[in-house]
């Protein structure tokens, strides 16, 4: 993850796109923008579905990962980002399979992202 955070990095720098350097709450104004991109590429993306297009597929996963990346970077999350990441994959894991889908069972646990913010 962190080689893919430093090249949208770059592209943040040479575009003057803000890059916070500690957690943060962004602008509203930000924030739209950021989930206007992220929605456009996840709706290019099922176009690439819809047409058979696998190229275009793995192009729009990889737009979609580049916004999301980008959020990343606009909230100042990149150095806590993989440990979170860890937290909600084990989270995932807790999780029981059952009639053909994902269900919070006996051992789900919730994940504790908060440990993260603490001072």
């Amino acid at each position: 993850m962190k080689k893919q955070l430093d090249l949208v990095n770059k592209f943040h720098k040479k575009f003057n796109v803000p890059i916070l350097s500690k957690p943060s709450l962004i602008p509203s104004d930000r924030s739209n923008l950021r989930y206007s991109l992220m929605d456009e590429e996840v709706k290019e993306y099922i176009e690439g579905v819809q047409n058979d297009d696998l190229e275009n597929i793995a192009k729009e996963l990889c737009d979609i990962l580049y916004g999301v990346y980008g959020t990343i970077l606009e909230h100042g999350l990149q150095d806590r980002i993989e440990d979170i990441f860890k937290e909600v994959h084990n989270s995932h894991m807790s999780k029981e399979y059952h009639q053909y889908k994902m269900v919070k069972g006996e051992k789900y646990f919730k994940p504790n992202v908060g440990k993260f913010f603490k001072k």
